[in-house]
C-alpha cells in the first residue's frame, strides 16, 4: 500500500545498486527464487484488490521489483546476509515504483546494516521495519503491509519459527479486512462500505510471501 509521507519525497541520487561481490548459498537462492516467482504469479491478483481500495497498481509494484531481482540473480550476494539485505534495497529504491518501493527499499537497507551489529536475521529485519515506520508514519492497524510485517518480523526477532511467522503474517493480513478507517493511501477517501472484507493488497502480499517459504 502506498504511505501519505513517502510521496511527496524526491529521491536523492542513488548509491551504485551492485556494490559487493556475488557470491552463493543455495538455501537463500532457492528462498528469494520462492519469493520473487510468488510475487511475479500474483501480480494480477493483488492489482484486482488494489483495484478496490488503492490505485490499482501494488501486484505490478511488486512484480517489477521481483522481475528484477531475478534479473540480477547471478550477481547477488548470497553467502552475507547483510550484503544480501542492503542490494535488495538498492534494487527496490530503483526498479519498484511508488511510496511501497521507498519504504520497502528503507526496510531493507536498515535492515542489512542492523544485521551487522547483531548477526540475527529477525532482529535486522524488525529494526528495519521500525525504520521503514519511522519514515513512513503508518503503525500496525492502520490497514498497510505492516500488519502482516510486525507480527511476522517480531517472531523472527524472537527466535521463532518460519511457521510461526507465516500463521501471525496471514491473521495480520486477514485482519485488515475488518480495518475500514485509516490515514494511509487512498484507503483514507474511501468508505467504509468499500473497505469491509477486502484485504490490504500489500499485507496480503506479505502474507503469501510467508507462506511460499514454508516447508
Amino acid at each position: 500500500r502506498e504511505f501519505g509521507k513517502i510521496s511527496a519525497i524526491e529521491s536523492p541520487q542513488l548509491p551504485e545498486t551492485l556494490p559487493f561481490k556475488a557470491s552463493s548459498n543455495s538455501a537463500k537462492e532457492e528462498s528469494l527464487q520462492k519469493i520473487t516467482k510468488e510475487l511475479i504469479s500474483l501480480e494480477k491478483e493483488l492489482n484486482a484488490i488494489d483495484e478496490k481500495v488503492g490505485d490499482g497498481d501494488a501486484g505490478s509494484t511488486f512484480a517489477t521489483g521481483a522481475k528484477k531481482l531475478q534479473e540480477l540473480h547471478d550477481q547477488l550476494p548470497f553467502n552475507n546476509d547483510a550484503e544480501l539485505l542492503i542490494t535488495i534495497g538498492r534494487i527496490l529504491a530503483r526498479e519498484t515504483g511508488g511510496s511501497s518501493g521507498v519504504l520497502l527499499s528503507i526496510m531493507f537497507t536498515r535492515a542489512g546494516n542492523a544485521y551487522k551489529e547483531h548477526q540475527h536475521l529477525g532482529k535486522a529485519l524488525n529494526e528495519g521495519l521500525q525504520k521503514m515506520k519511522e519514515f513512513g508514519g503508518a503503525e500496525e492497524g492502520q490497514r498497510t503491509m505492516i500488519d502482516a510485517l510486525q507480527p511476522a518480523f517480531t517472531v523472527l526477532a524472537e527466535d521463532g519459527t518460519i511457521e510461526e511467522a507465516a500463521k501471525k503474517a496471514r491473521e495480520g493480513a486477514n485482519k485488515t479486512k475488518e480495518i475500514t478507517n485509516t490515514d494511509f493511501g487512498r484507503s483514507s477517501y474511501l468508505s467504509e462500505k468499500s473497505l469491509k472484507d477486502i484485504p490490504d493488497p500489500g499485507a496480503e502480499a506479505v502474507a503469501k510471501v510467508f507462506e511460499v517459504l514454508t516447508p
